[in-house]
């Protein structure tokens, strides 16, 4: 039973990058627009800062800041979709916020590798 759960999550890791990468292939083939170009990643930055600075006055008596940067966030990632539905389509666009999510998450990851 292992082994075809092992089996199962390479399987599943290998459709997820093909998935991926159809997306982004037929975004650039179709319509000439990278889902991952330079504006979706320091949009995502800014949300990953909008997060962390919300979590970091959680402990704090004005709470209202925390869900004002919460709101921020979620419009910034509103406004990569609508940027992507606009030049893309509704399935793209839709998909592409995922693997944008994971690709702000790699690079925020680089970034931290690069400045230690």
């Amino acid at each position: 039973m292992t082994a075809l759960v092992i089996i199962g999550i390479i399987v599943g890791i290998i459709v997820f990058i093909y998935v991926g990468y159809y997306l982004w292939s037929s975004a650039m083939d179709r319509y000439d627009y990278n889902i991952f170009n330079l504006g979706v990643i320091i949009r995502g930055l800014l949300s990953l800062g909008c997060v962390f600075l919300s979590l970091a006055m959680l402990n704090e008596e004005d709470s209202e800041s925390g869900l004002v940067f919460i709101a921020v966030a979620v419009l910034l990632w509103i406004w990569t979709f609508i940027v992507t539905l606009i030049r893309t389509n509704i399935f793209i666009a839709l998909f592409s916020i995922v693997y944008q999510f994971i690709a702000i998450l790699f690079v925020n990851s680089a970034i931290k590798r690069i400045l230690n």
